[in-house]
């Protein structure tokens, strides 16, 4: 498609939003021009908003940002695409994030969003939870895979999403009779839909289903000895027009094989989509998915319930052949020497995940206090990269403080580079081993609480993990039993 094709389907795209007659929910945020009938003019949003000339308002997103539309490419923002520009002081990272691929698509995805977004919060607010709390919170009652369960997203005590599943076994799949999401100031853009997302496929392939999620299937919930019926499913009666707005921004379209329902090819595209990956990670799980037999659905699954961390699930992918069988849930116990090799990896990828978080965290809270000891707190990172050396069974940690000390050791600081060697023992040959070896920065052999190592290091630092060896084993088995369990 040339330049000139673009702009004229832009063009296009933009009229025919001013063309149509949009329903009173659309009118309340939709930027139009004057006597359209919607509730702010163009014209005033323009000169109000003084936005570059090549990004035209559309609508409004919350009470901090707008849509806009990119009449022209600007840097990474693309002709023809929907994107949110905060109106208030943001991180680069979250200025000008992908709101949709078109600017009729978004509109017409808020139209069939606003207009059954009441009876889809009513359904969840007045039925569906009062029931499930009924029925099964105030008895301590676990729920079965086929009960309808009410699911709530929240930030900072604001609900930015409410949904409801079940397992249907008329069709081996799931049903979602209710599914809200919204865009809120302190949340980043498409977040709640990236999260309910990620719960809803964890919950389909825990299930051990076909992964299929189908949004228009008949509903029953029983609340106050009366039953209430859905009989299209969810309000929309096909795959919400939220969700399929972010699927377009990831590159996945949704409900094209049936517009009721998200097929498994569908759901396998979308859970690698939202799974955060490095790079280096996302291109190891293509090729060990491609070659190896790993399925990319279960590592997806065990990074985003955290079973494995992203640098302890590149660590496996790297170092070793029998990837699949760890991630299946181990080896057979009674065949000793697979298991043995199995559980070498498994214990350098928990002490190497143990070693990042614990360099990568730290608290704003206790800096310039004087504090000697520094407190862990989720959500406060430092921004170190690890990149795996699968030759050595190595991790080089990049980025690191200077100014700070290398945990685990006594007093050890000044580095920025550290390449770090897990090893259950840590022999003169290993030591060795690891000197000789050419690797980037300063080195390091990361071993158990109680392991020894030998006297002279010959300029090797030595990490004593916090756990014993045994406390590690024990957290590896739990990690292998659930992966043995999490497909139902």
């Amino acid at each position: 498609m040339t330049a000139d094709t673009g702009a004229i389907e832009l063009s296009q795209s933009v009229a025919t939003v001013y063309a149509i007659k949009w329903n009173e929910h659309v009118k309340e945020i939709l930027f139009a021009p004057q006597d359209f009938g919607t509730a702010a003019a163009l014209e005033d949003v323009i000169e109000s908003l003084e936005l570059p000339s090549e990004l035209l308002p559309l609508a409004v997103v919350d009470e901090a940002s707008v849509a806009a539309v990119a009449l022209e490419d600007i840097g990474s923002l693309r002709a023809g695409s929907v994107y949110r520009v905060f109106l208030t002081d943001v991180p680069a990272w979250a200025q000008f994030a992908l709101l949709d691929i078109d600017p009729l698509l978004y509109v017409s995805s808020l139209a069939e969003e606003l207009s059954q977004r009441k009876a889809g919060l009513d359904r969840v607010l007045d039925v569906i939870g009062p029931a499930y709390e009924d029925s099964h919170l105030e008895k301590q009652k676990r729920p079965r895979d086929f009960v309808v369960r009410p699911v709530r997203i929240a930030c900072q005590n604001v609900i930015v999403a409410l949904g409801a599943i079940a397992q249907d076994s008329s069709f081996d799949g799931l049903s979602v009779p209710a599914w809200q999401t919204c865009e809120v100031p302190h949340v980043a853009t498409h977040e709640a839909n990236r999260a309910l997302a990620a719960l809803t496929l964890c919950d389909a392939f825990q299930n051990g289903g076909t992964m299929e999620i189908r949004f228009d299937r008949k509903t029953q919930v029983r609340h106050n000895g009366k039953t209430t019926t859905y009989d299209k499913g969810h309000p929309e009666g096909r795959v919400p027009a939220s969700l399929r707005r972010f699927g377009r921004t990831v590159g996945v379209t949704l409900g094209s094989d049936d517009p009721g329902s998200i097929s498994p090819r569908e759901a396998r595209e979308l859970f690698r989509a939202i799974t955060p990956m490095p790079r280096e990670l996302r291109d190891r799980v293509e090729d060990a998915t491609e070659h190896r037999g790993v399925t990319p659905e279960r590592v997806c699954f065990l990074l985003l319930s955290q079973v494995w961390r992203e640098i302890e699930m590149d660590f496996i992918l790297a170092v070793t052949g029998r990837a699949s069988s760890i991630l299946d849930g181990g080896a057979d116990w009674k065949d000793r020497l697979s298991r043995q090799a199995e559980s070498e990896v498994c214990r350098g990828a928990a002490m190497a995940g143990m070693l990042y978080r614990r360099l990568n965290s730290n608290d704003a809270a206790a800096a310039g206090t004087g504090c000697s000891v520094l407190r862990v707190v989720e959500d406060r990172t430092k921004g170190v990269e690890w990149s795996v050396r699968p030759q050595s069974s190595a991790v080089t940690l990049a980025g690191m403080s200077e100014a700070d000390s290398v945990p685990w050791t006594f007093g050890t600081s000044g580095i920025s580079t550290l390449t770090v060697y897990p090893r259950t023992t840590a022999t003169r040959s290993v030591m060795e081993d690891i000197r000789v070896d050419d690797a980037p920065g300063r080195k390091a052999v990361l071993i158990p609480g109680d392991a020894h190592a030998p006297e002279d290091a010959s300029g090797v630092i030595v990490l004593h993990c916090p756990d014993r060896l045994a406390d590690i084993d024990k957290g590896i088995e739990d990690r292998l039993l659930k992966s043995r369990i999490s497909r139902g």
